[in-house]
């Protein structure tokens, strides 16, 4: 009798145990449980805050968001300060940034050591494309009268733009390069971001802008600054009497994508989460609408996507920035 007592308590108690563990193994298994960082690479006002926040209001409309965002603008170096922080942040599953084609840039230019080595490629979210803006007041009326000047004189004009290096730095050297100008000699100021550069063009600190399209329309919309061209293979109907490059006889065309980067050995269980959690959202009204607000485009790509093609790009850039004397790695 003692033996079978025996026997059903240590039957009972490895019932418990395995219980036990599964619930530890439960609660290791559950994410997120705290609030997340969501850290654009720029500052208030440029597009990848606008991202952050659009991503931010989507998840919240749409009742998807299981965590609360913390969002850090993480401002300045082109981007590089930014991806430094994440660095920093090592197989931390609670920290996502928001970035540009200046990851690859970067560290071709030789401006940082951290490339994508140093940070895990979630998706790729979205794109647009890059336009000339000028003050509705400014002399200019169209993109060709500002590059004869250039011919004239290549340190004639000023332009602004969010950052270098960037697709606003490309959307000037590019099309100058085409015309014969010297583009080595065309006087650029870079900012801290798209929203200060906006400030500087409305200002009258610059002249011309030369930015994405997303941190502009708000202006463009009030009646503030007019769009001398775009980046787009045909216009865009947001922009109907907008000329693309194409129609200035220019063969060019700048498709300027964002993405999300998590960081170096992210957890499979946040990477897997996020990859999904995105892809459910891009699908939703509320984001359709938001990118349609912005003049932005879906462009997603998966995690496995995103990543073969941006190692597709990092041979593109090589090769744009060798033709153009800047490649330093």
């Amino acid at each position: 009798m003692f033996n079978k007592t025996l026997r059903s308590s240590l039957v009972v108690l490895a019932v418990v145990a395995l219980a036990l563990v599964a619930g530890r193994g439960d609660a290791q298994e559950k994410y997120p449980t705290k609030p997340v960082q969501l850290v654009p690479a720029g500052d208030p006002g440029g597009g990848l805050d606008i991202h952050a926040r659009s991503i931010e209001r989507a998840l919240t409309v749409e009742k998807m968001l299981d965590q609360p965002f913390t969002i850090l603008n993480k401002g300045g170096g082109g981007g590089n300060i930014a991806t430094a922080y994440m660095a920093t942040q090592k197989g931390n599953g609670y920290a996502l940034a928001i970035n540009s084609n200046r990851v690859l840039l970067n560290p071709l230019m030789g401006t940082t050591p951290l490339g994508l080595k140093d940070m895990t490629p979630v998706i790729r979210i979205s794109a647009e494309y890059e336009v000339w803006a000028v003050r509705s007041d400014s002399k200019y009326k169209s993109a060709l009268e500002v590059l004869d000047d250039l011919k004239k004189d290549p340190q004639s004009v000023v332009f602004g733009v969010g950052t270098v290096p960037s697709n606003d730095q490309f959307n000037i050297l590019l099309p100058a390069k085409q015309k014969g100008i010297d583009f080595t000699k065309v006087k650029i100021t870079a900012f801290r971001a798209g929203g200060d550069a906006m400030a500087q063009l409305l200002g009258g600190h610059v002249p011309i802008l030369s930015s994405s399209m997303s941190e502009l329309i708000a202006q463009v919309d009030a009646g503030k600054i007019r769009v001398l061209a775009v980046s787009s293979p045909s216009k865009l109907d947001r922009l109907p009497g907008v000329p693309t490059w194409m129609d200035q006889g220019i063969d060019l065309t700048i498709f300027h994508w964002r993405g999300i980067f998590g960081t170096p050995a992210m957890p499979k269980i946040a990477y897997d989460y996020w990859n999904k959690k995105f892809a459910d959202m891009v699908k939703t009204k509320t984001w359709k609408d938001q990118l349609a607000n912005y003049q932005l485009y879906d462009a997603f790509l998966s995690g496995d996507e995103f990543r073969k093609q941006l190692e597709k790009d990092d041979a593109t850039y090589r090769e744009l920035l060798g033709s153009l004397g800047m490649l330093k790695k």
